[in-house]
């Protein structure tokens, strides 16, 4: 298992580091809300607030997909690629990137053709690869946090059966944060767990995430009765004096 170890330098009168979780924006989808996703990036830059990328950033429909995507996504693969690249090359320039995870939509194209469509733009950003799924450790002035990280495979169609899949799948991972995409769904929560240290009970907060998209309603999740989700990313401070974090849309 991948351990990404990264420092996030805390700005001067601030006493947070602050990490944007962006993710399954499907750049190519009929329903992919450009503005808004471009606003976020926009905003990311100008502030130079960190950004985690949760996969699925591309629509990637093969002739082997689910449904008619293939015909109906508004651009090749190729152009798609190109795009998000050429969109998220000035925070990586800026070393704001912490780290990419792989999509089930970039799968697409490995599983037909064995070309790792987000290794290579991970590559080509210059920012760490994680995979399907990442331990990752962020040292915050004089804090440690402990995140796990996937992309994540749950077909939940409603927001408490979502949760309740990523509290399952969290359970035998013990750290400050569990954050999945794939779901479309804007939620966070915490679970407090126990446990005996040093001959005393202590309790440790566990924060869960599912991390949005900037896919509009209709298409596939109207045709499915999917229920309409709120859009845009979470933002995550982790503070540097003490050890706790916060999380805001």
């Amino acid at each position: 298992m991948k351990l990404n170890k990264r420092t996030l330098t805390v700005k001067d009168g601030k006493n947070y580091a602050e990490v944007i979780f962006i993710g399954d924006s499907h750049l190519g989808s009929p329903q992919f809300d450009q503005p808004r996703f471009l606003a976020m990036l926009d905003y990311c830059l100008k502030n130079k607030l960190y950004v985690f990328l949760m996969g699925d950033l591309i629509e990637t429909a093969t002739r082997y997909s689910v449904g008619a995507g293939v015909y109906e996504q508004t651009s090749i693969a190729q152009s798609q690629y190109e795009k998000m690249v050429e969109w998220l090359m000035p925070l990586a320039k800026k070393k704001l990137i912490l780290g990419s995870l792989r999509g089930n939509h970039c799968i697409r194209i490995y599983n037909e053709s064995g070309v790792d469509i987000a290794k290579n733009l991970a590559k080509e950003l210059s920012v760490p690869y994680l995979e399907d799924a990442c331990w990752n450790y962020f040292r915050v002035g004089k804090q440690a946090y402990s995140i796990y990280s996937l992309h994540g495979r749950t077909g939940s169609k409603f927001d408490g059966t979502a949760l309740l899949a990523l509290e399952r799948l969290g359970a035998p991972f013990h750290g400050d944060l569990v954050v999945m995409g794939h779901a479309h769904k804007c939620i966070s929560s915490s679970v407090i767990m126990q446990k005996v240290s040093h001959g005393m009970v202590v309790e440790h907060k566990k924060h869960l995430l599912i991390t949005g998209s900037y896919v509009k309603y209709g298409g596939y999740a109207q045709t499915n009765g999917l229920p309409p989700s709120k859009l845009g990313s979470p933002k995550v401070k982790f503070m540097s004096d003490r050890h706790d974090l916060s999380i805001s849309w």
